[in-house]
Order: structure tokens, then sequence, then C-alpha cells
């Protein structure tokens, strides 16, 4: 299977998150859309809870919703290593912490490039219980030129 396509998951359910239909999105657009659905099951499992990949996952965002803003950097560093484990389809990621606009909730954006070479961006909320919501939001700059860890 190419890298270039959505997994084997949404292969056999054909579809993606939401119950969206596989052949209802745009051939070009369903890895963007695949490995999105894949960062947001990453976030939304807390490291510890499958006891195969302790790793898996984030750690408990309570806590670091309770240390905003100072922890933010905390997260974004965790961020960066488990989404280059677990989503194999990530060459490179850069991860820009935004202005809080409401207290208790952490905005971030995730600026990706898959093995395949294209580019997208990625906006995440993290609510105060824990959960992270993700949205693709456009494609990035084709001047920016990102490494795994950040942006050059």
């Amino acid at each position: 299977m190419s890298e270039a396509n959505p997994s084997l998951y949404e292969l056999l359910l054909q579809n993606f998150q939401g119950e969206l239909d596989l052949h209802a999105v745009d051939e070009a657009d369903q890895p963007v859309l695949s490995v999105l659905d894949n960062v947001q099951r990453i976030l939304n499992t807390r490291a510890g809870s499958l006891a195969h990949l302790p790793d898996y996952g984030l750690p408990d965002m309570g806590l670091i919703l309770q240390g905003l803003p100072g922890s933010a950097h905390a997260l974004v560093a965790s961020l960066q290593v488990t989404l280059l484990i677990y989503e194999p389809r990530l060459a490179a990621l850069a991860i820009d912490v935004l202005p809080q606009q409401r207290p208790g909730h952490l905005e971030y954006a995730l600026r990706v490039q898959l093995k395949d070479g294209q580019r997208a961006t990625l906006g995440a909320l993290l609510g105060p219980d824990g959960k992270a919501l993700l949205r693709h939001l456009k494609r990035p700059d084709a001047g920016v030129r990102l490494i795994a860890g950040g942006a050059v």
C-alpha cells in the first residue's frame, strides 16, 4: 500500500471519521484527511492507556491545561515526538502554539509535510475536558521548509 493512500482502517470501513464516505472525498485529499483522523486519535488517547504501546498518546491533559501557558511548550515537545513516531506518513512537523483565546483551552497549528510531499496545516483545539478537535485549515506556503520538530 502506498503512503499516498488512506489507512488500511479507512479502506476497510470505506469511510473517514464522522462517517464521511471515502469516495465522497477527492482522491488527492484523502491522504491528508486520513492523517488528520489518525492524529486526532493519537491526541485523544492518553499515554499508558494501551498496555502494548505505553508511549502512544499524550500525557494527562488536565495537568497540562492547569499549567497553561507555561506547560504549552512541554506539550509541544511531547506532541512532536509522539506524532512523528505513530503517524508514519509524516515526514516533517512544526507546531505553533496560538494565543490563548479562552481560559482552559489551548489552540495550536500543526504544519505537516507528508512523505509524498503534500503539505497541510491542521488546527487543533484542546478543551478543558482534555479532548482535542482537529480541522484541516489550509495548505501551508510553499516557501516554508519543514524539518522534523520545527520549521526552517
